[in-house]
């Protein structure tokens, strides 16, 4: 009976807390897309694996119990790994943002100043031109006013030439004697 009771393998009522090995430390060797597990593929591998019988203890579980510590240790690391690499990237991002923030900032203060600067100049500008413009039509006005006496005197003096003409033409009426001036004119 000794004998048969060495040989028999003892079979807890329920199953043990270590979980069977997985398969992913084989799979975590070749590259595969990760995919998350949704709440009821859970479910359903929990479920399935407290339907099998408890696996026998053996020699083997203590190796067994190295590999699933193993994993467990990579996968914290990995946990770990992965929540830093987020930070990081978050640190990343938010000092970005706030780079590309400031930039913008210096961008509409720089550009503001800018047009108050032609702003100032356009008004400058205009303050010349109003003032060119002024210049321009009073010299307008000087040479309507130069052109308007020199009419005057030329008037004047047609007014003269003509009241000269029309004495000189009574004179030689008068004394039946031809004007000296048309005379040279065709006497040659």
């Amino acid at each position: 009976m000794a004998a048969e009771e060495a040989n028999k393998v003892e079979v807890q009522p329920g199953c043990p807390a270590e979980p069977p090995p997985s398969t992913e430390v084989e799979n975590k060797a070749t590259p595969v897309p990760e995919e998350k597990p949704t709440n009821d593929a859970m479910v359903e591998n929990y479920m399935s694996e407290s339907e099998k019988p408890c696996e026998e203890k053996t020699a083997e579980g203590s190796k067994h119990r190295d590999d699933v510590l193993a994993r467990v240790a990579t996968e914290k690391k990995d946990a770990f790994i992965k929540a830093w690499e987020e930070s990081e990237r978050s640190k990343i991002e938010n000092r970005a943002q706030k780079k590309l923030a400031a930039i913008g900032a210096w961008e509409n203060s720089k550009r503001a100043e800018l047009e108050a600067e032609l702003k100032k100049i356009e008004e400058k500008l205009e303050k010349k031109k109003a003032q060119y413009t002024e210049k321009m039509k009073n010299k307008i006005a000087l040479i309507h006013k130069t052109a308007e006496e020199k009419r005057a005197i030329t008037e004047a003096k047609r007014g003269e030439g003509v009241l000269k003409a029309e004495e000189l033409a009574a004179k030689c009426r008068a004394t039946g004697s031809a004007p000296k001036k048309l005379t040279r004119w065709f006497s040659s």
